[in-house]
């Protein structure tokens, strides 16, 4: 095992990572998998609340007893220590937690209601950035890898603010003022994810992003889940350029995507610096049974062929034997990651993931 970052055996795990990147030659694709469980609900649904000071001594216990148990690695990728918080609390009054996540209740006043707002004065900025100075006092930043903090993208906290109906609907009534509104809620989401990276600890001339890569360069982890509501050229003229701006802000900007927003894959293909995940959609039911919603890795195929052209992709979904071979058959192994779900993780793993050519680690 490979406890923390100062293990000899870690630069091989990043020169990996490196490749990856690179969308370079590799006999095997990253791997991170889980046991399939069914989706959680959340047991006492209430509001989020600003995160407490951060004690330093309990910080440093738990992330040394984590790294003590578990090590540096889940499979291929990286066990990351987190700091950020829900990002749509910049940007709305309240976050429900219920059904299992998060869910910003709108609260659109008029189109002006960012012009003036400065993030900084916000008991949620001050509290990220003084508890996340506090995590990196409190343990050696040479031994445990920070993440980048999470991020709705401007699509998605701009449906956080007034929901979708309001938001498909100003595309049509309201395009300026909709524009003016993405452009200031993409200079918040600038100005913090800049403020907190700044407080990182970099490694190997590198960062962290929260799905587990070592990255080349600052980093910044994104969502774009609110593409699904657009066509190609509605989202080329509101979105697509508050994208880009984040990503010039960024060297290694990182986006989370789902199936259904598909007709922008190539888009987002095309912002040279942006790395891609994709998520498969699938929900593992209480009776066992993996129900698919959407299009599935077959009907996928021939768009990741095309991302993959120019850069490398992760995928996250439920898989199996067949869907695994299928992947690897396709897709050229260097520059994919295959996260997610699976039956038999043990048995995928013996098949799969065996890393002790891949690190140098020999494991039974």
């Amino acid at each position: 095992m490979i406890r923390d970052l100062t293990d000899v055996r870690a630069e091989a795990v990043m020169q990996r990572h490196a490749t990856y990147w690179q969308n370079g030659e590799w006999y095997r694709p990253l791997f991170r998998i889980s046991q399939a469980q069914t989706l959680g609900d959340t047991p006492n649904p209430h509001y989020l609340e600003p995160p407490p000071p951060l004690d330093a001594k309990s910080f440093r216990d738990g992330i040394e007893r984590s790294y003590d148990s578990d090590g540096l690695l889940s499979d291929d990728l990286i066990r990351m220590v987190g700091t950020g918080i829900t990002s749509e609390a910049l940007v709305v009054d309240r976050v429900a937690i219920r059904a299992g996540t998060s869910w910003a209740e709108p609260c659109f006043r008029d189109w002006h209601q960012f012009d003036n707002y400065k993030v900084k004065d916000t008991i949620w900025f001050q509290r990220l950035m003084d508890n996340t100075k506090r995590a990196v006092d409190a343990v050696d930043t040479n031994k445990y890898p920070f993440s980048c903090m999470a991020f709705r993208g401007p699509v998605d906290m701009a449906e956080a603010v007034m929901k979708g109906e309001r938001l498909c609907a100003a595309v049509i009534d309201h395009p300026n003022e909709l524009k003016n509104m993405l452009a200031r809620i993409t200079d918040i989401i600038i100005e913090t994810g800049l403020a907190h990276s700044e407080l990182l600890p970099s490694y190997k001339g590198g960062y962290f992003n929260s799905y587990g890569l070592w990255t080349p360069g600052r980093t910044i982890t994104l969502t774009f889940d609110g593409g699904c509501l657009f066509s190609p050229a509605c989202y080329e003229e509101f979105f697509l350029p508050q994208d880009i701006r984040i990503c010039e802000a960024f060297d290694t900007p990182f986006v989370h995507l789902h199936a259904a927003s598909r007709q922008h894959f190539l888009a987002w293909r095309d912002i040279p610096n942006l790395g891609l995940q994709c998520v498969i959609d699938q929900a593992w039911l209480p009776e066992n049974v993996n129900q698919p919603i959407g299009p599935q890795l077959e009907e996928l195929l021939p768009l990741f062929k095309k991302i993959r052209e120019k850069k490398s992709l992760m995928l996250y979904g439920f898989f199996d034997e067949k869907l695994l071979e299928l992947a690897l058959k396709e897709l050229p192994p260097g520059g994919s990651a295959i996260t997610g779900l699976v039956e038999e993780p043990d048995a995928i793993r013996q098949k799969y993931v065996k890393r002790e050519n891949q690190f140098g680690i020999k494991e039974s």
